[in-house]
């Protein structure tokens, strides 16, 4: 009974660790500021390029961070970071908390390019957050609420679209 307990205990712990769902909070390299960015009048598309092409959004390239950072552009004490990150030839290490289980497969740029979703419909509002992503902000997201989502869309809810 023990070890059947300690079984369970461990899937769990590797479905939290691999799908970020359960998971604590984690600590970015930077205090990266999305709202701040956006007032500046960036999109996710921005930073995110390819969320619109691709699977997944994935992080921005430390030279898209340059093209305004290259030079001190305020005061916080997390800036000079990513040129030292750039000095080293190193991208900055996120920390990826968004996962979606393993065995669901999820699009990007299906949902942003031809569904025409706004990011906040998964992301909530970056628009306002002044702290970086720290715990996974896809969680709510569950075959309900998918599900719901494609019928009301009119979309194709067969299994094999998204369970690979």
């Amino acid at each position: 009974m023990i070890v059947v307990g300690m079984a369970a205990l461990t899937s769990a712990a590797v479905v939290a660790q691999m799908t970020g769902r359960g998971a604590s909070d984690v600590t970015q390299p930077l205090a990266f500021n999305h709202k701040r960015h956006i007032e500046e009048g960036m999109s996710c598309l921005d930073c995110h390029k390819g969320a619109d092409q691709r699977a997944e959004a994935g992080f921005p390239p430390i030279r898209s961070c340059l093209l305004c950072h290259s030079e001190a552009k305020g005061t916080h004490p997390d800036e000079p970071k990513i040129r030292e990150f750039a000095e080293r030839k190193e991208s900055i290490p996120w920390i990826r908390v968004n996962r979606m289980p393993g065995h669901v497969y999820f699009s990007h740029a299906a949902h942003v390019a031809y569904a025409k979703m706004d990011c906040r419909e998964c992301h909530g509002e970056m628009k306002d957050r002044t702290e970086p992503v720290t715990r996974s902000q896809v969680d709510h997201l569950n075959m309900n609420r998918c599900m719901a989502c494609h019928d009301s869309k009119g979309v194709s809810t067969d299994c094999l679209r998204c369970h690979k």
